[in-house]
Protein backbone atom coordinates (compact mmCIF):
# COMPACT_ATOMS: atom_id res chain seq x y z
CA UNK A 1 0.00 0.00 0.00
CA UNK A 2 2.81 2.42 0.88
CA UNK A 3 4.50 1.60 -2.41
CA UNK A 4 1.30 2.36 -4.29
CA UNK A 5 0.87 5.72 -2.53
CA UNK A 6 4.48 6.65 -3.20
CA UNK A 7 4.03 5.85 -6.91
CA UNK A 8 0.87 7.97 -7.03
CA UNK A 9 2.73 10.90 -5.47
CA UNK A 10 5.58 10.56 -7.92
CA UNK A 11 3.12 10.49 -10.82
CA UNK A 12 1.36 13.62 -9.52
CA UNK A 13 4.68 15.44 -9.11
CA UNK A 14 5.90 14.43 -12.57
CA UNK A 15 2.57 15.52 -13.99
CA UNK A 16 2.98 18.97 -12.46
CA UNK A 17 6.54 19.22 -13.71
CA UNK A 18 5.33 18.52 -17.24
CA UNK A 19 2.65 21.21 -17.22
CA UNK A 20 2.87 24.16 -19.58
CA UNK A 21 0.89 27.35 -18.99
CA UNK A 22 -1.32 27.18 -22.07
CA UNK A 23 -4.71 28.80 -22.79
CA UNK A 24 -7.52 26.42 -21.90
CA UNK A 25 -10.49 25.69 -24.07
CA UNK A 26 -13.82 26.99 -22.78
CA UNK A 27 -15.58 23.90 -21.54
CA UNK A 28 -18.52 23.85 -19.13
CA UNK A 29 -17.80 21.31 -16.42
CA UNK A 30 -19.38 20.10 -13.21
CA UNK A 31 -16.22 18.54 -11.74
CA UNK A 32 -12.47 19.05 -12.12
CA UNK A 33 -9.21 17.63 -10.81
CA UNK A 34 -8.04 19.74 -7.86
CA UNK A 35 -4.37 19.20 -8.81
CA UNK A 36 -4.92 21.76 -11.58
CA UNK A 37 -5.98 24.36 -8.98
CA UNK A 38 -3.26 23.75 -6.40
CA UNK A 39 -2.35 26.96 -4.51
CA UNK A 40 0.80 28.87 -5.38
CA UNK A 41 2.40 26.13 -7.44
CA UNK A 42 2.34 27.08 -11.12
CA UNK A 43 4.25 30.38 -11.03
CA UNK A 44 7.21 31.58 -9.03
CA UNK A 45 5.63 34.88 -8.00
CA UNK A 46 2.03 36.09 -7.61
CA UNK A 47 1.04 39.68 -6.92
CA UNK A 48 -2.49 40.52 -5.77
CA UNK A 49 -4.17 43.90 -5.52
CA UNK A 50 -7.01 44.49 -3.10
CA UNK A 51 -9.25 46.90 -1.29
CA UNK A 52 -11.24 46.96 1.92
CA UNK A 53 -8.40 46.72 4.46
CA UNK A 54 -4.61 46.67 4.66
CA UNK A 55 -4.49 42.87 4.35
CA UNK A 56 -6.34 42.71 1.02
CA UNK A 57 -3.28 43.11 -1.24
CA UNK A 58 -0.52 40.52 -0.88
CA UNK A 59 2.27 38.73 -2.72
CA UNK A 60 2.92 35.00 -2.80
CA UNK A 61 6.12 33.19 -3.74
CA UNK A 62 6.86 29.54 -4.35
CA UNK A 63 9.78 28.84 -2.01
CA UNK A 64 10.31 25.12 -2.64
CA UNK A 65 8.86 22.90 -5.36
CA UNK A 66 7.36 19.50 -4.46
CA UNK A 67 9.77 16.84 -3.25
CA UNK A 68 9.32 13.10 -3.91
CA UNK A 69 6.51 13.07 -1.32
CA UNK A 70 4.66 15.94 -2.98
CA UNK A 71 5.55 18.42 -0.20
CA UNK A 72 6.14 22.04 -1.16
CA UNK A 73 6.19 25.50 0.44
CA UNK A 74 4.84 28.95 -0.41
CA UNK A 75 5.12 32.26 1.45
CA UNK A 76 2.47 34.97 1.60
CA UNK A 77 3.51 38.54 2.46
CA UNK A 78 1.04 41.27 3.38
CA UNK A 79 0.93 44.37 5.57
CA UNK A 80 4.52 43.95 6.75
CA UNK A 81 4.31 40.31 7.75
CA UNK A 82 5.09 37.01 5.99
CA UNK A 83 3.49 33.63 6.62
CA UNK A 84 4.89 30.41 5.12
CA UNK A 85 2.60 27.48 4.29
CA UNK A 86 3.61 23.86 3.76
CA UNK A 87 1.35 21.84 1.45
CA UNK A 88 1.34 18.24 0.28
CA UNK A 89 -0.11 16.64 -2.84
CA UNK A 90 -1.60 13.24 -2.02
CA UNK A 91 -3.89 10.70 -3.67
CA UNK A 92 -6.72 11.95 -1.40
CA UNK A 93 -6.24 15.65 -2.18
CA UNK A 94 -4.14 18.68 -1.28
CA UNK A 95 -3.34 19.19 2.41
CA UNK A 96 -1.94 22.10 4.38
CA UNK A 97 0.54 20.50 6.76
CA UNK A 98 1.48 23.59 8.75
CA UNK A 99 1.86 27.38 8.61
CA UNK A 100 4.56 29.57 10.11
CA UNK A 101 3.84 33.24 10.93
CA UNK A 102 6.63 35.82 10.88
CA UNK A 103 8.84 33.79 8.53
CA UNK A 104 11.50 35.42 6.38
CA UNK A 105 14.34 34.69 3.94
CA UNK A 106 12.62 31.58 2.50
CA UNK A 107 13.45 29.43 5.50
CA UNK A 108 12.69 25.79 4.68
CA UNK A 109 9.86 24.53 6.92
CA UNK A 110 8.94 21.43 4.91
CA UNK A 111 10.53 19.06 7.43
CA UNK A 112 9.84 21.06 10.59
CA UNK A 113 8.26 19.05 13.39
CA UNK A 114 5.00 21.01 12.99
CA UNK A 115 4.84 19.96 9.33
CA UNK A 116 5.59 16.30 9.97
CA UNK A 117 3.24 15.62 12.88
CA UNK A 118 -0.27 14.16 12.55
CA UNK A 119 -2.02 17.54 12.46
CA UNK A 120 -3.04 18.75 8.99
CA UNK A 121 -5.87 20.53 7.22
CA UNK A 122 -7.50 19.55 3.94
CA UNK A 123 -7.15 22.34 1.37
CA UNK A 124 -8.86 20.61 -1.57
CA UNK A 125 -10.27 17.10 -2.01
CA UNK A 126 -8.85 15.48 -5.12
CA UNK A 127 -12.06 16.13 -7.10
CA UNK A 128 -13.88 19.45 -6.99
CA UNK A 129 -17.52 18.94 -7.92
CA UNK A 130 -20.33 21.50 -8.04
CA UNK A 131 -22.49 21.11 -4.93
CA UNK A 132 -19.89 19.14 -2.97
CA UNK A 133 -18.83 20.24 0.50
CA UNK A 134 -15.60 19.67 2.40
CA UNK A 135 -14.07 20.93 5.64
CA UNK A 136 -10.87 22.83 6.38
CA UNK A 137 -9.19 23.29 9.72
CA UNK A 138 -6.75 21.68 12.11
CA UNK A 139 -9.27 21.45 14.97
CA UNK A 140 -12.24 23.80 14.58
CA UNK A 141 -13.54 22.77 11.16
CA UNK A 142 -15.09 25.20 8.69
CA UNK A 143 -17.33 23.88 5.90
CA UNK A 144 -16.77 24.96 2.29
CA UNK A 145 -18.97 24.31 -0.73
CA UNK A 146 -18.13 24.26 -4.44
CA UNK A 147 -20.86 26.56 -5.73
CA UNK A 148 -19.96 26.72 -9.42
CA UNK A 149 -17.45 26.03 -12.17
CA UNK A 150 -17.64 29.02 -14.50
CA UNK A 151 -16.77 28.42 -18.17
CA UNK A 152 -15.41 31.99 -18.40
CA UNK A 153 -14.68 34.60 -15.73
CA UNK A 154 -13.29 38.09 -16.44
CA UNK A 155 -11.03 40.04 -14.09
CA UNK A 156 -9.35 43.28 -15.10
CA UNK A 157 -10.10 42.51 -18.77
CA UNK A 158 -8.43 39.08 -18.53
CA UNK A 159 -10.51 36.00 -19.26
CA UNK A 160 -10.01 32.87 -17.17
CA UNK A 161 -11.57 29.55 -18.09
CA UNK A 162 -13.14 26.75 -16.01
CA UNK A 163 -13.02 28.84 -12.83
CA UNK A 164 -13.94 27.02 -9.63
CA UNK A 165 -15.96 29.04 -7.10
CA UNK A 166 -15.75 27.96 -3.45
CA UNK A 167 -17.71 29.58 -0.64
CA UNK A 168 -17.94 29.42 3.13
CA UNK A 169 -20.36 31.12 5.54
CA UNK A 170 -19.21 31.96 9.05
CA UNK A 171 -21.39 31.74 12.17
CA UNK A 172 -21.49 35.56 12.28
CA UNK A 173 -23.07 35.65 8.82
CA UNK A 174 -20.08 36.85 6.79
CA UNK A 175 -19.39 35.04 3.52
CA UNK A 176 -15.94 34.33 2.05
CA UNK A 177 -15.88 33.43 -1.64
CA UNK A 178 -12.83 32.28 -3.64
CA UNK A 179 -12.27 31.93 -7.38
CA UNK A 180 -9.60 29.56 -8.72
CA UNK A 181 -8.33 29.17 -12.28
CA UNK A 182 -6.60 26.02 -13.56
CA UNK A 183 -2.79 26.04 -13.74
CA UNK A 184 -2.80 29.34 -11.80
CA UNK A 185 -4.62 28.99 -8.48
CA UNK A 186 -6.51 31.77 -6.72
CA UNK A 187 -7.44 34.67 -8.99
CA UNK A 188 -10.08 36.52 -6.95
CA UNK A 189 -11.66 36.52 -3.51
CA UNK A 190 -14.36 38.50 -1.77
CA UNK A 191 -15.33 38.82 1.87
CA UNK A 192 -18.93 39.95 2.25
CA UNK A 193 -20.11 41.50 5.50
CA UNK A 194 -23.39 40.25 6.97
CA UNK A 195 -24.76 43.82 7.23
CA UNK A 196 -23.92 44.61 3.58
CA UNK A 197 -21.94 47.63 4.78
CA UNK A 198 -18.77 46.87 2.87
CA UNK A 199 -16.34 44.06 2.33
CA UNK A 200 -12.88 43.06 1.20
CA UNK A 201 -11.88 42.08 -2.33
CA UNK A 202 -8.58 40.77 -3.73
CA UNK A 203 -7.65 40.07 -7.35
CA UNK A 204 -4.67 38.69 -9.21
CA UNK A 205 -2.52 41.40 -10.70
CA UNK A 206 0.90 40.04 -11.80
CA UNK A 207 2.33 36.55 -12.43
CA UNK A 208 5.98 35.75 -12.92
CA UNK A 209 7.43 32.36 -13.72
CA UNK A 210 6.29 29.75 -14.46
CA UNK A 211 7.96 27.20 -12.21
CA UNK A 212 6.52 24.18 -14.06
CA UNK A 213 6.95 23.72 -17.80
Amino acid sequence: MQTKKRLVLIVITLFLLSLGIQPLKVNAQTSVNAVDYTPGLFYQFYDYSGEGNEYAPFTMTLDYIPDEQGIYQVSRATAGTTVSYVYQLTEEGIYELAYFPESYDQEDFRYHTDATDESKSLYFPLTLEVGATFSRGYQDMQDYVVTDILPVYNIEDIEYYNVVVIETTFDSGEIQRYYYAPKIGEIYSEYLMSDEMGGVTTWLNILRGPSYQ
